[in-house]
C-alpha cells in the first residue's frame, strides 16, 4: 500500500507542532513561576537569624560548714590576794648644817642608880640567877649611832639632847634603851633611841669574859650645826 503526502498538509502540521510546544512551554512558566512564589514565601516564613539564649540554672551553693560549738574553757579560780608588802619610809640623814652628835665621856664602873632600876628590874626577873649588869659610862662604839633628823622637827625648828640609858649584851647589841632626859621633843627623842638600838658597842669584858652592861648616852640634835 503506497501513501501519498499532500503537500497543503505540511503548513498545518507545523502550526500544530508549534501550538503544542506553545502550551508546553506556557505550563512550563506556569509551573516555574508557582514555585518560584512558594520558594518566595518559605524563605520569608524562614528567619534570617535565629537567636538562642541559653540560661543556665543556677546551682544552688551547698550551705556553708557550722562552725564548731566553741570549746568550753574551764574556770580558773581567782588569784588568791596577796597583800603588797608595806612601805617602808627612810629618813634621809641630816645635812651638815643640823648636827647630831654623841656626848663622849670618861670610863666610869659605879653601881646601878635609882634611874635604872627599872632595867635592872627587868633583867633580874629575865636572869635570877646572873648579877645585876653594872652601869659603864664612857663606852666605846663599834659603830656610833648614826640619828635621822625627823623632817618634821626640822620644819618646826625643834632642836635638843637626849639622855639616854641602854642595856648592852655580851655582843655589844643594844637590848633595851631608855630617855633619862627628854630633849622636850617626841620626835627627837624617838629618833635618839632608834639610833641608839641600831649601834653596836665594844663589849665589856671582865675577868676575860663578856658581861651584859648599862651604859649612857647623850644625842644632840641641832639646827644651827
Amino acid at each position: 500500500m503506497t501513501l501519498t503526502m499532500n503537500p497543503h498538509d505540511q503548513p498545518a502540521s507545523k502550526t500544530r507542532h508549534l501550538a503544542m510546544l506553545a502550551i508546553v512551554l506556557g505550563h512550563l512558566l506556569l509551573l516555574y513561576a508557582l514555585q518560584q512564589g512558594a520558594f518566595v514565601k518559605v524563605a520569608q516564613a524562614i528567619p534570617k537569624e535565629i537567636f538562642i539564649n541559653v540560661v543556665e540554672m543556677a546551682q544552688a551553693e551547698p550551705p556553708s560548714a557550722l562552725p564548731p560549738p566553741p570549746l568550753s574553757k574551764p574556770l580558773t579560780p581567782p588569784p588568791s590576794f596577796i597583800a603588797p608588802p608595806p612601805e617602808v619610809q627612810v629618813l634621809a640623814r641630816s645635812t651638815p648644817d643640823n648636827a647630831i652628835t654623841a656626848a663622849p665621856a670618861q670610863t666610869i664602873i659605879s653601881k646601878p642608880s635609882s634611874e635604872t632600876s627599872s632595867i635592872v628590874a627587868n633583867t633580874a626577873t629575865s636572869n635570877a640567877t646572873a648579877a645585876p649588869p653594872k652601869l659603864v659610862s664612857g663606852v666605846e662604839y663599834l659603830q656610833a649611832p648614826q640619828a635621822d633628823y625627823p623632817a618634821l622637827a626640822r620644819r618646826m625648828g625643834e632642836e635638843g639632847k637626849v639622855s639616854l640609858l641602854v642595856l648592852v649584851n655580851e655582843k655589844g647589841r643594844a637590848e633595851k634603851v631608855e630617855i633619862q632626859k627628854s630633849s622636850g621633843s617626841h620626835r627627837l627623842d624617838e629618833a635618839a633611841r632608834v639610833a641608839l638600838m641600831r649601834a653596836l658597842f665594844k663589849p665589856y669584858i671582865e675577868d676575860g669574859k663578856a658581861l651584859m652592861m648599862l651604859a649612857t648616852a647623850t644625842i644632840s640634835f641641832s639646827l644651827n650645826g
